[in-house]
């Protein structure tokens, strides 16, 4: 079977299993395990498939039909523009939290300050890494209490060439992080309410883990404890923000109100029009609010 055959009928397979993106998600599988990039899948779209390389593709085929995600079967997501490597140990990244990092280029744009920032929940790195990448100038803690994410977060720091701006330390949220202010604490938290977590989608259940989806009986556990003690750790004007779930934007605005936080004055570029918008909330592809911006009251 040739190349081009083979894609066909990946793609007709992925589809009929509910992919809303079979095509790309074939197009990916075939590239990623035959080494090719896009314009040499085109060159050799007629290339007959030596026996190997079908054994290879087919079972990566049944994973993707029990509906793993792509990025987990290739152990590679692209966030922010750059190259992650995921496993079973961390969160696959989202492109909805992309808005996090755009939200902080907007109210806090790269320049030559040193900003030292700490991303609570590290998991991959993906966000931490994504903005040193963007500020040239900062460097950053990512703290997470499991050692095998925190080796992930490692190797994307080296891989992107930034680990002389980033640390990585065992914590369970601020526990094991030193007395030190920072400019920015970030952190996209566990955020699903413990009954939710059975009626999540299979891509989602079956595959990130559990200890990065759970966030108690309501969902907000995580964000109490780290907004309690973040007062500790801000320097005077410095930035909380949070990733979130959908419907948590009032239950989280009374969180920070509670610890002397307040959105007042960050007025979303992304929330024009949109009919729930308050200053501080930030919304994702789907319109949803997402994120939430804060600094403490002085």
């Amino acid at each position: 079977m040739h190349i081009e055959k083979y894609r066909q009928q990946l793609t007709q397979k992925l589809n009929a299993n509910g992919s809303t993106t079979a095509d790309l998600d074939a197009r990916l599988l075939i590239c990623h395990f035959l080494g090719l990039d896009f314009t040499q899948f085109i060159m050799q779209q007629n290339r007959q498939l030596t026996g190997a390389e079908i054994s290879q593709l087919n079972a990566a085929e049944q994973q993707a039909l029990a509906h793993m995600p792509i990025s987990r079967i290739i152990k590679i997501r692209e966030f922010w523009g750059l190259d992650f490597s995921i496993n079973e140990d961390v969160l696959d990244p989202r492109a909805d939290s992309e808005i996090l990092i755009e939200t902080l280029l907007h109210f806090c744009p790269p320049s030559a300050k040193p900003l030292r920032l700490l991303d609570l929940g590290t998991g991959s790195g993906c966000l931490l890494l994504s903005l040193l990448h963007e500020y040239q100038a900062a460097t950053g803690i990512g703290a997470d209490f499991s050692a095998k994410a925190l080796d992930i977060a490692k190797l994307n720091a080296k891989n992107l060439g930034l680990s002389n701006r980033a640390a990585f330390i065992k914590s369970d949220w601020f526990a094991q992080v030193e007395p030190q202010q920072f400019d920015i604490i970030l952190s996209n938290p566990p955020y699903i309410p413990h009954a939710n977590i059975a009626s999540l989608a299979d891509n989602v259940k079956l595959y990130d883990p559990l200890s990065a989806l759970d966030g108690g009986d309501d969902g907000l556990d995580p964000y109490r404890i780290i907004t309690r003690q973040a007062t500790q750790y801000l320097k005077p004007g410095g930035l909380l923000i949070f990733e979130m779930g959908y419907d948590q934007a009032d239950g989280l605005f009374n969180i920070l109100q509670q610890y002397g936080f307040s959105s007042d004055g960050f007025a979303m570029p992304n929330a024009n029009n949109h009919p729930t918008a308050k200053q501080g909330l930030g919304f994702d592809l789907g319109h949803n609010p997402r994120i939430i911006i804060s600094k403490l009251n002085s």
